[in-house]
């Protein structure tokens, strides 16, 4: 699939929805002094002003963000919240994370806002049932749209990770995937070789467990260059990948 056909079938399939809702500190989260500086050097490719635009996350929101690894998006959801909102930074418990605990724990304390939330692979998210208005999950979906051993069916483990999102959200509360797009027709292995996913398996993967899809934002990440079918570790489009920007919505 060439980016043109991609971003003309998007179009078809309704997948173009427009999202009115922004932050009115957007800037001032973006701008924020305790941003790491290593985060910072990433907005030229990671876009975060249409982002954040686009999930439209209100002061005084609450934010679970998905492996979260060194911040950045919790960062900036802080600055988005405010003193009133929450953004829980969720890493995989284990050596990991407890050898970057502390320097994360000094990392975030400025933003006075943001917890880290350590889990076991595979239980249960140790938060309250519609207790958070965004989930995000940035560049995860291709290790959940595949696993080892899992052939052409959507993972159990990840089916299961999924119910667990829609338990915690409240009801309206939204679901955002950021993800290397694939090209259609991929299987769900070789996609996964790419690390990349295709967006329509996506939208069937997620729908399927029960959210309802609220639109996209396929002009964030459009890069003519990339043929939707290579590994961008190994092809030089590393942070300059075409990539999807779906919002799934918990149902009222």
């Amino acid at each position: 699939m060439t980016i043109s056909e991609f971003t003309i079938t998007c179009a078809a399939l309704a997948l173009c929805l427009p999202v009115s809702a922004t932050a009115d500190n957007i800037d001032d989260a973006i701008g924020n002094s305790h941003r790491a500086e290593a985060n910072r050097e990433r907005d030229g490719d990671r876009h975060p002003d249409q982002v954040l635009e686009f999930i439209g996350l209100e002061q005084g929101g609450a934010v679970l963000d998905w492996g979260s690894g060194g911040g950045y998006w919790a960062e900036l959801f802080a600055g988005v919240a405010g003193s009133d909102g929450r953004v829980h930074a969720q890493q995989r418990a284990g050596e990991r994370f407890e050898a970057r605990k502390d320097e994360l724990t000094r990392q975030f304390a400025p933003f006075g806002n943001i917890k880290l939330l350590p889990t076991e692979n595979g239980e249960p998210i140790p938060l309250g049932d519609a207790s958070v208005d965004v989930v995000m999950l940035s560049y995860i979906y291709h290790h959940m749209h595949y696993v080892d051993g899992s052939g052409e069916g959507f993972p159990a483990s990840s089916r299961a990770l999924l119910g667990e999102f829609l338990r915690v959200l409240k009801p309206g509360g939204a679901l955002i995937v950021i993800e290397h797009a694939a090209a259609d027709g991929s299987g769900r292995a070789q996609s996964g070789g790419w690390h990349r996913t295709p967006p329509q398996m996506a939208r069937a993967d997620i729908t399927g467990t029960g959210f309802e899809f609220g639109g996209d934002a396929p002009e964030i990440f459009l890069n003519p260059d990339d043929d939707l079918r290579n590994n961008w570790n190994d092809t030089g489009l590393r942070g300059n990948t075409t990539s999807f920007v779906h919002r799934y919505v918990k149902p009222r």
